[in-house]
């Protein structure tokens, strides 16, 4: 086998890893918007340069027919790639998006790896749905007693608030009435000039949707925040702008 030969084999292989990785992180586990504002694209960028260096550009570089010990150079760089694609996996999937949590006035994006699923009180909200994050609602109490305690609680005593409290959620649907209080009119997007105001319109005219029918939260994600688009009648979300929600 000539370098170049080498060089084909090895670049196939991992051509196909990666393109096998990109479709589970950018299809399953990060659909759609979430991919940015989850802040996965640059760590997949690293993880596709670091896999062509150690694959096939050390591979390559240190092949030569008839040297000594070549066999264990190209096992020691396939188990190196292989390591870096393994732990890049585990990373992706610790960190991919398993909640979207309404709560008060806005949408937060979170990770399973940042609740404790043990304080769920409802079996329905404690798997992901297909590719989608599950939808939840955080209520805030409504004695006024815990009421005080909750705003101790995040105050004074460094705990999360209720996004990141499962004892506090509920499924989405309870939540439905305080959401439409809480949102703001899709139009409202229309009325200013910014770059905001054409990409809305572009949605609008790409669906034929009317922009009476629409309300819009901010939705918080780990690098990034986004506008969610929810149906002002149903009260459930139909769409992620990569927009300013502020």
């Amino acid at each position: 086998m000539t370098r170049m030969q080498l060089f084909q084999w090895r670049l196939a292989a991992t051509a196909f890893a990666l393109l096998l990785l990109v479709v589970i992180v950018r299809l399953l586990w990060y659909p759609g918007a979430y991919a940015a504002i989850s802040g996965v694209d640059k760590f997949l960028l690293i993880t596709i340069a670091v896999s062509l260096v150690v694959g096939p550009g050390l591979s390559t570089l240190v092949y030569r027919p008839g040297k000594r010990g070549l066999r264990l150079d190209l096992s020691v760089l396939a188990v190196v790639e292989i390591a870096v694609l393994t732990v890049s996996l585990q990373l992706l999937h610790e960190r991919r998006p398993v909640y979207t949590v309404f709560a008060v006035d806005r949408f937060e994006v979170l990770a399973a790896r940042e609740i404790d699923r043990d304080a769920i009180a409802f079996a329905e909200i404690l798997d992901r749905p297909g590719h989608e994050p599950r939808l939840v609602y955080a209520e805030l109490p409504t004695d006024p007693e815990a009421h005080s305690q909750l705003l101790d609680d995040v105050l004074f005593n460094g705990k999360a608030d209720i996004d990141r409290r499962p004892e506090f959620w509920k499924p989405y649907a309870a939540g439905i009435r305080t959401l439409k209080t809480g949102a703001h009119p899709l139009a409202a997007l229309l009325e200013i000039d910014d770059p905001r105001t054409a990409e809305v319109e572009r949605w609008l005219a790409r669906h034929a949707r009317d922009v009476r029918n629409y309300l819009y939260l901010p939705l918080r994600g780990r690098q990034k925040d986004a506008t969610m688009i929810v149906h002002a009648d149903i009260g459930f979300p139909v769409a992620i702008l990569q927009i300013d929600p502020w």
